[in-house]
C-alpha cells in the first residue's frame, strides 16, 4: 500500500510513513531494515522519505493502523467494482 509521506493515523495521531510501520523493519538487524538498498534513517518512529516503505500488515502493527489499511483496501475494492462489469 502506498501512503502519502505526511499522513497521520486518524486514531492515534502518529506518523504512518515511518520505519516502525514498514514491512521491511526488523529490530534484530543492525540496520533495522531487511531492504538492503534502503538509506540509513536514524529516526525509526517519525516520518521519513524512504522510497522502499511498504505499510506493514503484520500482527505487530497497531490496531488503529490496521484500520487505516483496511479503509484503503475497501476503497480500492469499491473502485474495482465500478469497472468489473464493463
Amino acid at each position: 500500500m502506498v501512503l502519502q509521506k505526511n499522513r497521520l493515523c486518524p486514531h492515534c495521531g502518529s506518523d504512518l510513513h515511518c520505519c516502525k510501520n514498514c514491512s521491511h523493519f526488523d529490530e534484530s538487524l543492525s540496520s533495522k531494515c531487511r531492504e538492503p538498498e534502503s538509506p540509513w534513517i536514524p529516526e525509526r518512529v517519525g516520518q521519513n522519505t524512504c522510497p522502499y516503505f511498504e505499510f506493514a500488515t503484520d500482527p505487530h502493527s497497531k490496531e488503529c493502523h490496521k484500520e487505516v489499511l483496511s479503509e484503503a483496501e475497501r476503497a480500492k475494492e469499491a473502485f474495482r467494482a465500478l469497472f468489473r462489469n464493463l
